[in-house]
Order: structure tokens, then sequence, then C-alpha cells
């Protein structure tokens, strides 16, 4: 097998508490060391990160960028276009990868040279419990096999699906680096790098756990500890959304893909609304006649995105979230 150069490019912002677990994993790699780039994007931290990676950047271990905080987007972006390895690998900066993540991945894209993309499943630490969990269970029809990365499009959206992303991805330089990623993405650009890169090769699903998913209480996934937080975390969540639908609709994405992302922008921008409490009779008819008048979904996307759900008013809906409060 060849040992191209890689590279590990780590988004970061205010995660001093794990960031060296994550470097680490990459220094325990079983790929040759001197092969691998490890870049660290700092987006703004106002914690002691710095402090913290200061002797690796001093040795020349890392290399290291700092922003002002633009988000994991422009984060992302900037190490993407910073590397310089034939395969570029992401690791949140609260994850860490096991030790023959590197060897096994870049074996899968030395197979063949069409394959742009490799994911893996990935196990969960829950950081309270300490306790590691069974991994994700990728679907046996798409792993361990090359798959055409357009057709793997209209899978994972036909069934509500997404895998390979998050620290699971890897991708290949060429494509990826061609790929401009607009900072609005945001908090989607782990599914924003698969949606811009499979329509450009094939992808391959390693079929066994590589990486980490850390579960903790600062993840963005995790339940907001305010309702201001939550209204923020939501309004972002919207506005990344609407940045990836545009980014479908100005390169000229299938049709039928751009119509399930918006109904998927749909779905999020009314979610908001019922965070705030505030979706009225006349959002719900707007979001009926856009939905079933214009877009006119099969019964599976109706199924799939619980379309349904977000016909309940209002009143109805804050009756039910009190219902099910009281009995969790």
């Amino acid at each position: 097998m060849n040992h191209p150069i890689v590279t590990v490019v780590i988004p970061t912002y205010n995660y001093a508490q794990f960031i060296l677990e994550a470097i680490n994993s990459i220094f325990n790699q079983t790929y040759p060391s001197d092969k691998i780039e490890i870049i660290v994007v700092d987006d703004g931290s106002i914690d002691d990160t710095k402090e913290v990676l200061s002797s690796l950047v001093n040795d020349r271990k890392i290399h290291y960028y700092h922003q002002q905080n633009k988000g994991k987007a422009s984060a992302t972006y900037l190490g993407i276009q910073k590397s310089s390895g034939k395969y570029i690998f992401n690791l949140d900066a609260d994850d860490y990868f096991f030790t023959d993540k590197i060897f096994k991945t870049v074996n899968a894209f030395e197979s063949d040279v069409n394959i742009v993309h490799v994911g893996t499943p990935a196990k969960i630490f829950h950081e309270d419990t300490k306790v590691l969990m069974d991994y994700e269970k990728i679907p046996i029809n798409i792993s361990g096999k090359s798959l055409d990365g357009n057709w793997l499009l209209q899978y994972f959206y036909n069934n509500n699906l997404l895998f390979g992303g998050g620290s699971t991805y890897a991708a290949r330089a060429s494509v990826l680096k061609g790929i401009n990623i607009p900072a609005g993405v945001d908090m989607y650009i782990d599914e924003f790098l698969i949606l811009a890169l499979l329509p450009y090769g094939k992808s391959f699903f390693i079929e066994e756990a590589l990486s980490i998913w850390r579960n903790h209480g600062s993840n963005y996934s995790a339940s907001s500890s305010t309702f201001e937080k939550k209204v923020i975390k939501e309004q972002r969540l919207a506005q990344s959304s609407t940045a990836v639908l545009d980014y479908l609709q100005k390169n000229n994405f299938d049709n039928k893909l751009i119509k399930i992302y918006k109904i998927k922008d749909l779905n999020r921008a009314i979610a908001l609304k019922e965070t705030l409490e505030t979706k009225k009779l006349s959002d719900i008819f707007s979001f009926v006649s856009e939905v079933f008048f214009i877009l006119k979904p099969d019964i599976l996307i109706i199924k799939k995105y619980k379309i349904l759900n977000r016909l309940i008013p209002m009143t109805v809906y804050k009756l039910l979230k009190s219902l099910t409060k009281k009995t969790a």
C-alpha cells in the first residue's frame, strides 16, 4: 500500500478540555506519522485553547490557525484550503479516532481513483457516564462497496438518512478543495460536505466503527441549557439550512433532491416558530400550500419527514408538549 500524505482538519471553538485527546488519537495512528499533517483552525475560542496547544505549535507537530468567530463552516473551509494532503479527514475537536482509522481509510481510497468520499460508522462516548456505546448501524446495502455518489444522495434523502459525516468523514483533496464552502452553511457543515462532494464520484463505507463521537453538554446536538440559548441555536440552524438550500439551487443539483431539501428547510423554519411559540394558522396554511400544492411529495416523503406533524395548531402543540414533560 502507498502512504501518501494526508491531512486531518480539526475545527474548534472552546474545546480546550477535549482537543488534546483528539490530537493524541492522530499521533497514535498505525499510519506513518511523518505522512500525517494536522491542521487546527480555532474559530475565535475564548477559553485557553491557544495555551493548551502552544507546545505542539512550537514543536511544529501541528499547524494552528486562529480566526475571528465566523462559524464552523468557515473554520473547516480554511483548514481545507491550507491542507497539502492527498486525502482530507475531518475531526471535530471533541471527538477522536481509533488507531487504524487513517490506514484503513487511505486503503479504501487507493483501491479506486473514482472514490471521492470514505465514511465509517462511529461509536458514541457519553462524557457524563464515561460509557462507550455500540456503534451506529449503517444499512448493509450501502456498506463495504463503492457506490455512485448521486445515487447515494437520492437514497439518503428519500429515506431521511445521512451517514459518513462529521468525524467519520474523509474526502479526496483534489475534489474537496475545488468546492466553495459558504460560511452561511454554518451548523450544517457536516451535511453540506456530503451533499457537495458526492456528485463528483463514488462513496465507500467501511463496515467497522473507526471514530468516536463524544456526547456531552456542549454539543451542538445537545439540549440547550436555557430557552434563550435554544432559540439562538434554532435560529442558526434555520439560517444554515436555508444557506445549504441556496447552494443546491445555485449549483444545479438534481431537482428531486432540491425539492426534498426544500421540504426539510420548510420543516426547520416552522419548527423554529414552534420553539418561539409564534406559529399561526397562516403559517400552517402557507406550509400546506408550498409543500402539498407546489412541491407535491409522495406518501413516503410525507412519512419520512413527518410533514403532518407541522400541521398541528400551536395551542394543541403546547398542550402535547406539556403532557410529554409531565410523563417524562
